[in-house]
């Protein structure tokens, strides 16, 4: 320590000496100027440049004087070119320093008051002290003045902080204490300056939270809510406010699947899970992000919209996963399907599904895309009602480019190496049933505005739900179009045609949903027959829209026969007899457990009216419904709600 002193004094003597040799060439020692002084508004200018060092510095000076116990000196605060911005200490000092000039807002510089350790200490950026006769001029012979640099988080000059007293009031710490305050001042400074950048970055980053289209959550260790962008809060019907500094779990019903890969700090990428949030199911896809730190584990949630997840899959290019692995083959109708959507897709020619709405049509062309040797190609799927007149032409066809738009690629072309899957084809305007018919028997496409043919090689996929042939004698359907698609055509039947196919289906979409809901799902077996008794007008989507809708309103997953929406017991068979509507594969048991729920529902649970309609003694009857696990009450309070 001793030695680093010795060396800053060499090279204070030395910067001192440099000094004196300047001012003898352009002042006078014997003559004293006050030093020019900042006003008004210029000084003013100066001060809020130096806010942040004032701020800082003033408290430091401050908390100095105080432990100095009135001690005959003055504190003083410059910035980098030695303008005066604050004083403090000893009053009298204070007035006697005024009456040299040095006032706020007076500028110390060398050119104006000479050699001194308040200007010094600014040029070689080290501490300063001058005392007495190391002062050019000979005004401040009596002065005894210590000055230190502060710089900025940038190693920049920001300003200088000054001790000043006369020199019998001098002591040997002087130097020392102005270095402490100083570096105080200039601890702070960088301090408060990674303060406001930590703050920007966190404020942009916000910034960049609110506005992304997926919702974001953030919560720690013990599952407080930390962050809530407005995105997420609208997706899951939250307060974004009110929401923050709650525990997650008191806000949401998280799904099982997120609750495992929290409990073991494991991520998750685009998984789709449903949340429930204040009694509303939230559908959403997921990607978690869990932070493993020392103190706990804290987690980032993304929730991409389903909708948007959706549309971004259609938009490359319209991959489809369904196969024909995936379908049923409990029943001979079904497997026919099968048979013939296999041989469909080993050829290049067009093909035509009829059916009623909701059999599955489109899940078939999937199926038979994915068998051909187009698998890897696109599948593009065309709503043929859009297309009803040819104001949409432009958009089915394409457009040649002009001068002032670029060309606009046809619905054909983007199918072009895969599948073209036409719904209701029916509709399709005359004009593009021509353009069609153009693609299927020369592979060519002449766009609107244009007279240059494009190759299109497409597998044409159509399907209807009336009879085309009856359009062709109306003429309102293209005859030759007409016998291109039928040489190879499939009838879907309905679902009351391929009962033996409803459980598995049932199975298949309880599957589906089981991953959705993150827990187990199942059915007892009177439930089961019941939807295997029903018609299903709006066939398999119907039956999936049902199997949903149960599966939510379930008791813990378990669907029982009183969560099936009435209107599934309230159908009238007609032509049909009663057991024709039950599978023979059902056994007398359940056909005997079917019987007397059924006599519960007409009876609102009366177990007289109940006996009486199926011939057998009350004891008989309660002990039937002691071994089928039915209770009686439970109709009587589903008639009365």
């Amino acid at each position: 320590m001793t030695a680093h002193t010795h060396s800053i004094g060499q090279e204070v003597s030395s910067v001192l000496a440099q000094s004196w040799h300047r001012c003898s060439k352009f002042m006078q020692r014997e003559t004293w100027q006050a030093p020019h002084q900042a006003q008004g508004l210029t000084f003013e200018s100066i001060c809020r440049r130096k806010t942040a060092l004032l701020t800082i510095a003033q408290a430091a000076l401050e908390d100095a004087w105080e432990f100095m116990d009135g001690r005959p000196c003055a504190l003083l605060i410059l910035d980098e070119s030695a303008c005066i911005l604050s004083r403090c200490g000893d009053p009298q000092t204070i007035e006697q320093l005024a009456e040299l000039g040095f006032r706020d807002g007076s500028y110390c510089a060398e050119s104006i008051i000479g050699s001194c350790a308040l200007s010094l200490a600014t040029m070689p950026g080290q501490p300063t002290k001058t005392s007495g006769d190391q002062h050019f001029k000979q005004a401040l012979h009596p002065w005894s003045f210590c000055s230190t640099p502060v710089f900025d988080n940038h190693g920049r000059l920001f300003g200088s902080i000054s001790l000043c007293c006369l020199v019998e009031h001098e002591s040997v710490s002087d130097l020392s204490l102005t270095l402490a305050i100083a570096r105080e001042v200039g601890n702070s400074l960088l301090t408060d300056s990674l303060l406001a950048e930590s703050n920007r970055h966190l404020n942009q980053m916000y910034g960049l939270l609110e506005s992304m289209d997926d919702g974001v959550m953030a919560w720690n260790e013990q599952g407080v809510l930390q962050f809530l962008n407005a995105r997420a809060a609208l997706l899951l019907h939250l307060d974004a406010q009110a929401s923050q500094g709650k525990n997650i779990n008191d806000l949401l019903n998280l799904p099982m699947l997120l609750r495992r890969a929290i409990k073991h700090a494991r991520g998750l990428n685009h998984v789709e899970v449903t949340f429930e949030s204040q009694h509303q199911f939230v559908d959403a896809v997921i990607t978690l992000k869990p932070i493993v730190e020392e103190q706990g584990n804290s987690f980032i949630l993304l929730l991409h919209p389903v909708e948007q997840m959706r549309q971004l899959m259609t938009s490359q290019l319209g991959k489809v996963s369904h196969t024909f692995e995936q379908m049923s083959t409990d029943d001979p109708e079904t497997r026919r399907l099968i048979h013939f959507g296999r041989q469909a897709a080993r050829g290049s020619f067009p093909i035509l599904l009829c059916g009623e709405e909701g059999v599955g049509k489109e899940l078939l062309s999937q199926a038979i895309h994915n068998e051909s040797e187009r698998a890897s190609g696109p599948y593009i799927a065309v709503n043929c009602q859009l297309y009803a007149n040819s104001v949409l032409g432009q958009d089915f066809m394409g457009s040649a480019p002009t001068d002032d738009e670029n060309g606009r690629l046809s619905r054909l072309e983007l199918a072009n190496g895969g599948t073209l899957f036409l719904e209701k084809i029916e509709y399709l305007a005359p004009e593009l049933q021509s353009a069609l018919l153009q693609v299927i028997k020369q592979g060519v496409l002449t766009r609107l505005d244009a007279r240059r043919l494009i190759p299109v090689d497409v597998k044409v996929i159509a399907t209807t739900t009336v009879d085309l042939a009856n359009l062709v004698e109306q003429n309102r359907f293209s005859r030759q179009l007409y016998y291109a698609l039928h040489s190879f055509e499939i009838v879907i039947p309905p679902l009351r045609a391929r009962r033996n196919s409803i459980p598995s289906l049932i199975y298949t979409r309880l599957n589906s949903l089981k991953k959705r809901f993150s827990s187990s799902l199942k059915i007892d077996d009177d439930a089961l027959a019941q939807l295997v008794a029903y018609s299903w007008p709006g066939n398999d989507f119907e039956l999936n829209s049902i199997i949903e809708n149960i599966a939510i309103s379930s008791d813990n997953g378990h669907i029982r026969l009183s969560n099936l929406p009435d209107y599934l017991f309230a159908e009238r068979p007609g032509l049909e007899t009663a057991s024709s509507l039950l599978p023979a594969s059902l056994t007398f048991t359940a056909i005997e457990k079917e019987a007397i729920i059924h006599a519960a529902r007409v009876t609102s649970g009366r177990v007289q009216e109940m006996s009486q309609l199926l011939n057998i003694g009350r004891t008989t009857l309660w002990r039937k419904m002691k071994q089928y696990d039915i209770d009686a009450s439970q109709f009587k309070r589903k008639h009365l709600d």
